[in-house]
């Protein structure tokens, strides 16, 4: 973190990640997004959509995944690093265990509705995404579940900022979707996005509750995040586009 602080002094990493946006996009060409998810995505770095994805498959794809960490076929993600390579990174950062579901993955032929999310991530948001953001194409996918035992992530960030079109190694957009259909206040488990706008304002931090159905979209080199305890089971999909 204290390089990206370093690197965010001497550039506000939102202004640098809004030269990867695209000129001239036509909003009416969104399936997924709207008008005001690409203005917010642009002049604050993140944005929300509500109900994108329909509640049965909510329901199926978190009974997977439940049953998934109870016969341990989800990994442990804390510690999952070559200290030697990456000796920065803190083992016990985080408490959820993960599993790769990108498209192509076995995991998908045991989840339909994982599946047809996947699909929705993969298809109708990237190619929204990618009238907006330019993007090369590459994404990556994963399923996490926290348990309910004060599991968190701590503070970080999804790559290092870049104004670079060319630049293929950085993630550039993260996007969650939720799948915690019984969630109400109390469970914890809320995703805090650390705001430091244009750099001309005090940091805030926003909290946005893990609802079922919800997906927070946010520009991965400029949006520091965490995820707080969960006191209940927490699922989420998330998806990096490069």
């Amino acid at each position: 973190m204290e390089l990206l602080c370093h690197l965010d002094a001497s550039m506000p990493p939102l202004l640098l990640a809004q030269e990867l946006f695209n000129e001239d996009v036509d909003s009416k060409a969104f399936t997924v997004l709207t008008a005001d998810n690409a203005n917010e995505l642009f002049g604050q770095g993140y944005t929300v959509l509500e109900n994108v994805l329909d509640l049965d498959v909510i329901r199926s794809v978190r009974e997977w995944a439940t049953e998934m960490f109870k016969t341990g076929q989800m990994d442990k993600a804390s510690g999952k690093h070559n200290e030697e390579d990456d000796p920065f990174r803190e083992g016990n950062a985080r408490g959820d265990y993960t599993i790769w579901v990108s498209p192509g993955n076995k995991a998908l032929e045991q989840s339909a509705a994982l599946s047809q999310c996947v699909d929705w991530f993969s298809k109708r948001l990237h190619e929204d995404l990618a009238k907006v953001v330019h993007l090369h194409g590459q994404a990556e996918y994963q399923l996490a579940y926290y348990p309910p035992d004060s599991s968190h992530y701590e503070r970080h960030r999804d790559s290092f900022p870049t104004s670079d079109k060319n630049d293929r190694d950085q993630r550039r957009v993260t996007a969650i979707v939720y799948f915690n259909p019984e969630w109400k206040q109390g469970d914890g488990g809320e995703l805090r996005i650390f705001d430091k706008g244009l750099g001309d304002e005090a940091e805030k931090h926003i909290d946005i509750s893990p609802k079922a159905a919800r997906c927070v979209v946010f520009l991965s080199g400029v949006m520091d995040h965490a995820v707080m305890p969960a006191f209940n089971e927490r699922i989420a999909l998330t998806s990096w586009y490069r």
